[in-house]
């Protein structure tokens, strides 16, 4: 932090200059994953049945998937088109979050998507999400796990 001295009659003022704009942006990031996490889990994204019952079938209890990646798709999962189209759609929103925030991907070297079925739910329902996003800077903001 720098601090800059004014003179304002006769009296010295001392304020601070923050860090360029652009670290106050990377701050918000915490927030930027959780907000990404919770519209993952909720009906909103269009994931649940699609992305529980597609895990179960390939005998997978829980992906992981890159957000900055257009077409992210669980690796080792059959081809399941309403769960590729709620997919793009979750890149499309977590983009447009990220540019609520003022910050672009270049921003970013990794934004980890997390999903784990709840295993009481059998239809699909229920799904435990966590959103893990790395500043090029390499600080890592993770949202914890979400249900």
């Amino acid at each position: 932090m720098l601090f800059v001295q004014i003179r304002q009659s006769g009296l010295m003022v001392i304020s601070a200059v923050f860090k360029e704009r652009e670290m106050g942006r990377i701050a918000v990031l915490a927030g930027v994953a959780h907000d990404i996490a919770h519209h993952a889990a909720s009906s909103l994204a269009y994931l649940s049945p699609h992305l529980a019952l597609a895990l179960r079938a390939a005998h997978q209890q829980t992906t992981q998937m890159e957000l900055l990646d257009p077409a992210p798709y669980p690796a080792l999962v059959a081809e399941h088109p309403p769960l590729r189209s709620a997919l793009a759609a979750l890149h499309v929103t977590a983009m447009q979050i990220l540019q609520t925030h003022g910050l672009q991907p270049d921003n970013l070297s990794a934004m980890v998507f997390h999903a784990t079925p709840s295993p009481w739910n059998q239809q699909g329902y229920g799904l435990h999400t966590r959103m893990v996003i790395v500043a090029r800077s390499g600080k890592v903001f993770d949202s914890g796990w979400l249900s």
